[in-house]
């Protein structure tokens, strides 16, 4: 796919981005707020009585609602190749120019097609898939990673992104007059009505991660903001003054997040210290982020899936994991907060083998390696 056009603006944009970038992480440095730790959180609680034991969440947890308009996507686990030794190939595309080896091991590879509504976040765990689609088709959704029949979690109208752990399925609610919120349903549910407010201060709700001894992060108001996934207790602003927080991800120690000029890392437990690691090549470049504590994984404008290692962030560049199949715009990948209330936005996931993005435009959920 070849790179889309830059618009006027975008080109006055980027123009103008090497000027600001200096001031604005000045500027993050200055805006970190944390009115209370939240280091004596307890872990999540247990199952309801009669709870199912931790595993997958396929063929269970699924009430009833409208048909997820989608089909399942054809499976794909083809592998790289191997050198003499058996090690295996290196094909990754690098952004250097290093070309892959050209036999499509890599993908991308379709998980979800033809997906009714329009698409938000994704969040893997165990064996499935977790999305959120609004419009006609409205709620949280899932299906097992290597495809099949979409079942829905959840029917609800508000929803912007998600996030799934052993016990609970999350979601946020965006912004406007029904956002601000983010919910908590057990994992294995099948009472519609039994989800639960955890905290409803932030200003904005859009991405969400979960951390370690019951926190959990949203952005949204450009701002970095800490609850408990336990309770519906207090929410607090960690980091203020972030332009654009979009999308977050939590490491073993670290808290990363996208703003309008690219990546920041914080700690987890509250500023200081910040440091901006990736500079965007233009505003808005990064949404939805994941990492896996070797890289920071995201989709670019250009339809880009790309990494960014964090053993040396600042002087190594990313390298290009795969492409998306179909048309990524730069509106889909900015999930600012002009546009996070209705926009499409394209999100990223990972586990141990693959990265599953959303590529919006086309109702889609695909993935490819990540190495």
């Amino acid at each position: 796919m070849g790179k889309l056009s830059m618009t006027r603006a975008a080109r006055a944009a980027s123009a103008s981005f090497a000027r600001w970038w200096p001031g604005l992480a000045a500027a993050l440095t200055a805006g970190c707020l944390l009115t209370t730790s939240l280091d004596g959180l307890e872990g999540p609680p247990l199952l309801p009585e009669g709870g199912a034991p931790e595993g997958g969440g396929s063929e269970a947890g699924s009430e009833g609602g409208p048909d997820a308009s989608a089909e399942g996507g054809a499976d794909t686990e083809a592998g790289g190749g191997s050198n003499d030794d058996g090690s295996a190939v290196d094909d990754r595309t690098l952004l250097d120019g290093t070309a892959d080896t050209g036999d499509g091991a890599k993908g991308p590879f379709p998980v979800v097609t033809k997906i009714g509504g329009v698409l938000r976040g994704i969040a893997t765990h165990d064996t499935d898939i977790y999305w959120v689609q609004s419009d006609l088709s409205a709620g949280i959704v899932h299906a097992p990673k290597t495809g099949g029949t979409p079942m829905f979690f959840h029917v609800t109208p508000y929803a912007f992104d998600v996030a799934v752990d052993a016990d609970y399925v999350y979601w946020s609610t965006g912004k406007g007059a029904f956002g601000n919120e983010v919910f908590r349903k057990p994992l294995r549910s099948t009472v519609p009505s039994s989800e639960v407010v955890l905290f409803p201060g932030a200003r904005e709700t859009l991405y969400l991660a979960l951390g370690t001894a019951g926190r959990i992060f949203v952005t949204g108001g450009d701002a970095v903001t800490v609850g408990s996934s336990v309770d519906a207790g207090t929410s607090y602003v960690m980091y203020m003054e972030q332009p654009g927080a979009a999308g977050i991800a939590v490491g073993s120690t670290n808290l990363f997040w996208s703003v309008t000029a690219g990546i920041v890392r914080g700690v987890e437990t509250g500023p200081p210290p910040l440091e901006p690691i990736y500079t965007a090549g233009m505003p808005g470049e990064v949404g939805g982020i994941a990492t896996d504590d070797q890289e920071i994984y995201w989709i670019a404008s250009d339809g880009a899936v790309r990494a960014l290692a964090l053993n040396n962030p600042v002087a190594v560049p990313p390298r290009e994991v795969c492409r998306a199949t179909g048309a990524i715009s730069d509106a889909s990948v900015d999930a600012r907060p002009d546009d996070a209330g209705n926009a499409a936005v394209t999100d990223i996931a990972i586990d141990d083998q693959w990265v599953y993005f959303t590529e919006p435009f086309i109702g889609q959920i695909s993935k490819c390696l990540k190495r």
